[in-house]
């Protein structure tokens, strides 16, 4: 006897009648389990990350969207960028070397280390040797600009980090001996916020002595540059932000007017943040405010100081101090709002965010930290009007498109979240996460067809997102195409054989077909991957009650009253029925 009795998975917001589920005897019942395919909202980063626009506000070309290249073409490409820094000491011997990239302006990018304490710098590149000077330094974020005079290279083309995803492709190019040029491939693995940009974590292999060299998206474009590599039992490879490198002139002039005083705490305090020694930092930043006490920068680097060691009363405090002494600055008022944030005040956060936008109403960032604060406290339709605002400033912010459309759908209004989705791939035909959501819109709304035409995009651009494969198996099943859902299914667990979702949803689809063994067996497998995934406990367990299997049946159901109570008094409301039918239940 077969029951018509399984339970399907369903992306957030899925009708109801996705579930084909009899009850007998008991109410009509719906499981749905939320999977984190819907609403990605941007790598797992609820702050939502700022996305590159047209023209960056530094004056750089961002970069334009197209095919994404072969391995061999990204070399081919970017490697004509690349370059050796040989660093003399006073002496004439050579001290170190590193690698560096040629910009669009001419200079030569690379890390501030490779070059510290140089007496003299010389540039390679196809075996000529140049001589070069600092232009530009950044102790702080560790980079630098070089001015090469007579150096004709091809420049490089800039990327952004703010449109990158966990799990993207990158290259790293370096070169550690000075000649000859590596080449290695990875993921990005992480993706950490800082000032203008996000740092990078990624498992391309960078080498030693491929410091200043470049880490470049999958269309040859820079998007940070290689810094080190701890080797702790893994490999740990990181690359700091090619924003970093634009905004080079920026904070050359701001230091520049920097007294010799607090020039000279300056360096103390980057001396300790580039070792991370924290309790250092914050002793040099205690007296540096008691030295100075009406100096902005000091209290602000003692509030960074108390954070990093995990003290947010006083950093609050010395945020307070800063905005006190220059109340019209809006970066001390996003500070002080961050750090009410980490310490959970939601009132005072909303208050200071709110404030930043009142000093500086095009601040983009401090419009979208508005929008992530007033969501965070449960009111969407202000939030909505702070990412409006945003999308006023950067109307080519695919970011803040994707998450505006996000927060229309928590609001109902699905027009407007389709509108919102679809200007997102408009400006970023390759941003996977803009389809998906756009994908779960449409399949939210019943339009099937256009749900897997979005699918099909986002798998396009990401083929190992084993999510991805997923809903588009949901609309498949959905447009009564279920040959093809299979085939979904069939790649995610192939991508990702650790995904007990996708082998629920393929365990159904298969029951559907009436292809009992592959059924059974998906569910199994589901369970060896999370014992603890009631949905294929469920419906293994009404599989064995078709098949007459009573013991195993009981084996089920003791199994999933443990983790899903609910579900289990469903399931032995089903068993009763089946097995005493002449039982008043």
């Amino acid at each position: 006897m077969r029951l018509n009795t399984r339970l399907y998975l369903l992306p957030a917001g899925s009708p109801g009648n996705c579930i084909s589920l009899r009850s007998l005897g008991c109410s009509l019942f719906f499981a749905l389990l939320i999977i984190t395919l819907s609403e990605q909202s941007l790598h797992a980063n609820p702050g939502n990350r700022a996305v590159a626009r047209t023209r960056s506000q530094h004056g750089a070309d961002t970069p334009t969207y197209g095919a994404v290249k072969t391995a061999v073409e990204v070399f081919r490409q970017a490697s004509k960028s690349v370059v050796a820094i040989y660093n003399y000491g006073d002496s004439g011997t050579l001290q170190s070397l590193g690698s560096g990239i040629v910009l669009p302006s001419g200079d030569v990018a690379t890390n501030y280390h490779v070059i510290e304490k140089a007496g003299r710098l010389t540039v390679i590149y196809q075996g000529k040797e140049y001589p070069a000077k600092p232009r530009y330094i950044d102790r702080f974020r560790d980079v630098c600009s070089l001015d090469a005079p007579g150096l004709q290279a091809l420049h490089v083309r800039l990327g952004s980090t703010k449109i990158l995803n966990v799990g993207a492709k990158v290259y790293a190019i370096g070169s550690p001996k000075g000649l000859e040029l590596t080449f290695s491939d990875g993921l990005i693995s992480r993706l950490r916020e800082v000032d203008k940009g996000y740092y990078i974590q990624t498992t391309a292999p960078i080498s030693v002595g491929s410091s200043g060299g470049g880490l470049f998206d999958e269309n040859g474009r820079l998007i940070g540059l290689p810094t080190y590599f701890l080797n702790q039992g893994q490999q740990l490879n990181f690359a700091l932000p090619v924003e970093w490198i634009t905004d080079l002139p920026n904070r050359h002039a701001i230091q520049a007017k920097a007294n010799g005083v607090e020039t000279e705490w300056l360096n103390k305090v980057n001396t300790e943040e580039e070792q991370q020694d924290w309790g250092s930092l914050l002793d040099i930043c205690k007296r540096w405010s008691a030295a100075l006490p009406q100096n902005c920068s000091a209290w602000r680097y003692l509030g960074f100081a108390y954070i990093q060691n995990g003290d947010l009363p006083m950093a609050i405090a010395a945020y307070q101090e800063a905005v006190r002494i220059n109340p019209g600055d809006a970066h001390y008022w996003s500070d002080l709002g961050a750090a009410y944030g980490r310490a959970g005040q939601q009132a005072n956060k909303i208050a200071a965010y709110e404030q930043a936008v009142t000093i500086d109403p095009d601040s983009e960032n401090s419009w979208i930290n508005l929008g992530v604060a007033y969501l965070d406290n449960g009111n969407s339709e202000k939030s909505i009007s702070a990412y409006q605002q945003a999308v006023r400033i950067a109307p080519d912010n695919v970011g803040s498109w994707t998450q505006l459309g996000i927060i229309y759908g928590r609001n109902d209004q699905k027009e407007k979240q389709i509108d919102a989705f679809r200007k997102a791939v408009r400006i970023n035909p390759d941003y996977s996460n803009a389809w998906l959501n756009l994908g779960s819109a449409f399949q939210n709304t019943g339009q099937f067809a256009k749900a897997i035409e979005a699918y099909q995009q986002a798998v396009r651009i990401n083929p190992e997102n084993s999510d991805a494969w997923i809903k588009l198996g949901f609309s498949y099943r959905d447009a009564t195409q279920l040959s093809k859902a299979l085939e979904s299914y069939q790649q995610a667990v192939k991508i990702n054989p650790q995904n007990s979702n996708a082998w629920v949803c393929l365990g159904v689809a298969h029951g559907m077909a009436y292809n009992e063994t592959e059924e059974l067996a998906a569910y199994q497998e589901a369970l060896r991957v999370n014992p603890e995934n009631n949905i294929a406990l469920f419906n293994l367990g009404h599989d064995y009650l078709e098949h007459g299997n009573q013991n195993k049946s009981l084996e089920v159901y003791y199994r999933l009253k443990l983790v899903k109570p609910e579900l289990a008094t469903i399931f032995f409301n089903d068993f009763n029925h089946l097995f005493y039918p002449n039982i008043p239940h």
